[in-house]
């Protein structure tokens, strides 16, 4: 019995241990593919053995790990769960949560990610990485609430089910060849990506028809192996191709690598390695200086600031020299990846350095005259909450394409951007001041600083009750608008600071000729008749409006209040419309445009518009001597008030200034 159970426990024991040391191989292969980066293989490797480890230290590892696969392969709803479960444990409570709040930004979550970032540091108060994420979730809120003229949309004519990005264009005079990269069905190679789960990425082409139409998507099996190709970059007016090529050969240690292709008789043939570095580095996204002479790529070398940095390397004959990076105004502690050289002193690339408005976004680098980079985050809506990267921008045109997989897209898609241009527009309408009404047959001529006129005419029988332009940019404006029997109307405004499309918008109301206006505020010393300065002020308008109604007539009367003798009210109004009209002479205005009545107490003011700060004063009262009598002696002095004013009347419409 003794044999026997010692046998049971032999065989048990070594069961055990073959099994730990099954797992562990396991675990040491899920460890390989991790540290190969191969994320999407790794996470399957994980998930196969968690169920089997008891230890709840190494379950929490692993978890975490799983978090990573996911996470790195784009994966992110899915990575939520097991960094939850991370966190549980202090020894990943702070990572987990800040690759959490990382998600929260992913999914536009901003105010959930600095609750988590918050939470990191209560716990690690100098946490560098909660910190930064802290500030770039507040610069993505400021970003996001900023107006832009930008216009991006979908790219649907390159864009699959699968993932689709990094696009570069043969630009054709308007019959543009699209190259680009995607893992849509129709890659060449059956089995499916360690890193990312999905098929092998391919190069792909669209071309624009002569009827302005894109072709059906094909593929460019010239050059595409069962291994991954992308990051296009056409160069030579469409000559020359060149673009990264990850074939892998069993037993060797083999990196992704620059290759160079020739188009022959309307294909592109002959894919060439640059062999920049040894075939065991990996370098990527290549795109090269106007002349080709430099050609600027993505990778991990020693020397570098931190992650992948971007590099360059002349040609030197045939040959291609030795990378040297591009230095810290382009390069961090992050990753820069995905580089697009639009010109001699213009370059484009993505980072994950600060700020950063979640995952990669898209900065722009402008080199100045003593040959030094100047970068910065091109900021929304061209870095998002998501990865922006892959961009293509159009030589001289201020449109183009980039890949993102921010809210809305299907894993990577391709978006085109396009800046259109300045839209100003002017419209109104013309009413009638007292009534409101609508006032048919109203011109309305508009005159540019540019030398232009444009007239509208509002129609009411044809269902035209309002005026309108277009404008153009920096350019200054004034609108006239007329109608017989009505004072013109005017106004001025300018479009050239605006910065944003703008549609000036107008209810030009229109005095009546055939009505007494009164000049308010006109104010003199008690018993004369000089006009104060303040009251030269306000008369200034009155003159703007003869300046702008060159052919009326008009009278000038000043009234007086009731105090006095009826003879002295009447010279000392006659000589107080004398000083008005003489005012308006020395301000250019004819004599013979003006005729000065003094009418003194005679013709009392009427109400014609209630005020409620005088309530004993209705629409309608005739401030006559038995209506102000009737008042108390405050209510009198108010009255007087009043009564004391300048008004103005048209006498005729028919002036004809002097040639002189």
């Amino acid at each position: 019995m003794k044999v026997v159970k010692y046998i049971s426990i032999l065989l048990i024991v070594t069961l055990i241990a073959a099994t730990a040391t099954a797992q562990e191989k396991k675990l040491r292969r899920a460890d390989e593919s991790f540290e190969a980066e191969e994320y999407y293989k790794a996470m399957e490797e994980y998930t196969a053995i968690l169920k089997k480890i008891k230890n709840k230290n190494d379950k929490i590892e692993i978890y975490y790990k799983i978090g990573e696969c996911y996470y790195m392969s784009g994966y992110y709803k899915k990575a939520r769960s097991p960094y939850k479960r991370a966190a549980k444990s202090k020894g990943y409570e702070v990572p987990a949560k800040n690759r959490l709040a990382e998600i929260e930004i992913q999914e536009d979550n901003f105010e959930a990610a600095l609750e988590l970032y918050n939470q990191v540091l209560e716990i690690k108060p100098n946490d560098t990485i909660a910190r930064k994420g802290i500030e770039s979730a507040n610069w993505a809120i400021e970003q996001t609430k900023k107006p832009t003229r930008w216009v991006i949309e979908k790219a649907k004519h390159l864009n699959s089910k699968a993932n689709d990005f990094c696009p570069s264009i043969d630009e054709k005079d308007g019959f543009d060849h699209i190259y680009f990269s995607s893992t849509r069905e129709e890659s060449k190679g059956k089995k499916l990506s360690g890193i990312t789960g999905t098929k092998f990425s391919d190069l792909f082409v669209t071309k624009l028809d002569r009827h302005g139409k894109w072709e059906d998507v094909t593929a460019l099996d010239s050059l595409n192996t069962r291994f991954d190709e992308g990051s296009p970059c056409i160069f030579d007016q469409g000559r020359k191709f060149y673009y990264t090529s990850c074939i892998a050969e069993k037993g060797k240690n083999t990196g992704c690598q620059i290759y160079e292709a020739q188009k022959v008789e309307g294909e592109w043939m002959n894919p060439a390695n640059l062999g920049i570095v040894s075939d065991s580095l990996s370098i990527g996204h290549p795109t090269v200086s106007p002349d080709g002479s430099i050609i600027y790529f993505s990778a991990r070398l020693d020397g570098g600031y931190g992650g992948a940095d971007l590099w360059y390397s002349e040609k030197a004959g045939s040959e291609w020299t030795k990378p040297k990076n591009m230095g810290p105004a382009i390069n961090s502690a992050g990753d820069e990846l995905f580089p697009y050289m639009r010109n001699d002193t213009t370059l484009f690339y993505s980072s994950t350095k600060h700020p950063t408005m979640g995952g990669l976004d898209i900065f722009v680098a402008y080199k100045d005259e003593n040959e030094r980079w100047h970068s910065q985050n091109m900021g929304y809506p061209f870095s998002s909450n998501g990865n922006d990267f892959g961009i293509y921008y159009y030589k001289n045109e201020n449109k183009g394409y980039f890949t993102s997989d921010r809210k809305g897209s299907k894993g990577e898609d391709i978006y085109f951007f396009e800046m259109p241009p300045l839209e100003f527009k002017l419209k109104g309408t013309v009413h009638d001041a007292d009534t409101k009404a609508l006032i048919d047959s109203s011109l309305v001529t508009l005159y540019g600083s540019d030398g232009s006129m444009f007239r509208d005419t509002i129609i009411v029988a044809n269902k035209k009750e309002t005026f309108g332009f277009k404008l153009k940019a920096k350019t200054d404006y004034v609108f006239v608008v007329t109608k017989d029997g009505y004072f013109n109307g005017r106004s001025r405004f300018s479009t050239d600071s605006l910065e944003f499309n703008k549609t000036f918008e107008y209810d030009i109301l229109l005095e009546t000729l055939n009505k007494t206006i009164e000049i308010p505020n006109i104010e003199f010393a008690f018993g004369r008749w000089e006009l104060t300065e303040p009251s030269k002020a306000i008369l200034d308008s009155t003159i703007r409006i003869m300046v702008e109604n060159p052919n009326i007539v008009i009278e000038l009367s000043a009234h007086t209040d009731m105090v006095g003798s009826d003879q002295s009210n009447m010279e000392l109004s006659q000589k107080r419309a004398n000083s008005v009209t003489s005012y308006f002479e020395s301000k250019g205005i004819p004599a013979a445009r003006m005729v000065a009545k003094g009418y003194g107490e005679s013709k009392p003011k009427v109400i014609t518009k209630y005020d409620p700060t005088y309530p004993f004063l209705p629409k309608g009262s005739v401030l006559n001597e038995s209506f102000i009598n009737s008042l108390t002696k405050d209510q009198q002095e108010v009255a007087n008030q009043q009564n004391r004013r300048i008004e103005m009347r048209v006498l005729s419409n028919d002036y004809v200034p002097s040639l002189d």
